[in-house]
């Protein structure tokens, strides 16, 4: 699938992608779709878990850090549904119209906008408060998917607006690439929307029109042409989407 996978995460990458695809498949009941999904999600915490103890034990990220939640993230519908039914089921009326308001204005800053231009604004998370995730559980799979092994590199490549510092961490990054793509992947070959969208942006439209959830389990666009991730000019509309490719077959 990817090149710079190895043997092991190409595994990781075909058994994650086969189990949800079979699981979406034999699923009759739209309204259990996200289930499925969210129960996919738990891949992320094996994948880790199964790293090299050695990578594990350089893992700078810590509660109250938020560094990487002022860059912008672009996901998968799924991935927003989820989200969203995270914030409608657990906030409170008053948190929940806070955020409504915070995800508005996200999508008010971020319009029109290049993917640079918007990095360029480090607007941080709606979700962000104190420093930490208000939906770790429900959290991106972009979310999941990051560890740092240096804190202060992050802050600098935010400070400068560009990744000078590598803080990445291989063994785990690509555990959780292989995941995360996996179970991607397996959404749009089960035929959903595999278009890519700007989390905060499609998260305020969530909020707002139920039906976003209805399109997507008809297995049709969820978000509208504004929510989507804008790429540099020049670029081919069609970069961010994903297609079935019968991988999983």
């Amino acid at each position: 699938m990817c090149a710079q996978f190895s043997i092991e995460e190409e595994n990781l990458f075909t058994k994650t992608g086969q189990t949800v695809l079979k699981r979406l498949r034999k699923t009759r009941n739209p309204a259990e779709f996200l289930a499925v999904l969210r129960s996919a999600h738990k891949g992320f915490d094996r994948a880790y878990a199964s790293a090299p103890a050695e990578a594990r034990a350089v893992v700078a990220c810590c509660a109250g850090c938020g560094t990487c939640c002022h860059v912008p993230v672009g996901v998968q519908a799924h991935e927003v549904l989820l989200a969203a039914e995270f914030i409608q089921t657990r906030f409170p009326p008053a948190d929940f119209e806070a955020v409504i308001a915070r995800t508005a204005a996200h999508r008010a800053a971020f319009a029109g906008r290049t993917m640079d231009e918007r990095a360029a604004l480090k607007m941080p998370c709606a979700l962000l408060r104190e420093g930490n995730c208000s939906i770790y559980e429900a959290r991106p799979e972009a979310c999941r998917s990051h560890h740092s092994r240096n804190l202060d590199g992050c802050r600098s490549n935010l400070e400068s607006g560009f990744d000078t510092v590598d803080v990445l961490i291989p063994e785990i990054r690509g555990r959780m690439f292989a995941v995360m793509l996996a179970i991607d992947q397996a959404v749009v070959e089960a035929g959903f929307d595999g278009q890519a969208y700007d989390f905060g942006s499609a998260l305020h439209e969530a909020l707002t029109d139920s039906l976003c959830l209805v399109r997507w389990m008809q297995r049709q666009s969820a978000f509208p042409e504004s929510c989507r991730e804008v790429g540099q000019p020049g670029e081919d509309a069609d970069a961010g989407v994903l297609h079935a490719e019968g991988y999983f077959q």
